[in-house]
């Protein structure tokens, strides 16, 4: 998963981690394992500012009947947050969603890709090994404020 994001994100070197992200302490609604893939020049660990991320995260909705919907994401620490493909992401019951990943038992267009969450336009503020506040915006939920790490000086092959 993570190898795919940190492609679409600058420069198709593959990164291995060993950060875990960030969780929410909700109960209908969790966010689990959220962090930020910033692009790296190789041989270097200063992020470039402007430049764009990748978000990972996994949306849990733990109703057990009320559709949940990921209405949006967003955070100072950049310019925007933007959801690709551009829709209203909806967590049936019970189920989870992760960025990058395929969304389980939910029926799928050919060839459509699963979702990718791009942090546009990183600002000064983002440091490596650092985490920054990101506010998930949900349909029954409301607002969800977390801090989330960024990614510190990645192996790059």
């Amino acid at each position: 998963m993570l190898a795919l994001l940190a492609a679409g994100c600058g420069g198709g070197s593959e990164i291995g981690s060993s950060n875990r992200g960030a969780n929410t302490q909700t109960v209908q609604t969790s966010v689990e394992n959220a962090y930020i893939v910033p692009r790296f020049l190789p041989g270097s660990c200063a992020i470039q500012v402007g430049e764009d991320a990748a978000l990972t995260f996994t949306a849990t909705n733990n109703r057990s009947g009320e559709t949940e919907k990921l209405l949006g994401i967003e955070s100072d620490a950049a310019e925007a947050i933007r959801i690709a493909p551009n829709a209203t992401l909806k967590i049936p019951p019970r189920t989870s969603i992760a960025a990058a990943q395929p969304i389980e038992d939910v029926p799928r267009p050919p060839g459509e890709k699963p979702f990718t969450v791009i942090v546009e336009g990183l600002r000064e503020s983002a440091r490596p090994g650092t985490s920054v506040d990101v506010t998930f915006r949900f349909e029954q939920q409301g607002d969800v404020t977390m801090r989330v790490p960024i990614e510190a000086c990645p192996t790059q092959e």
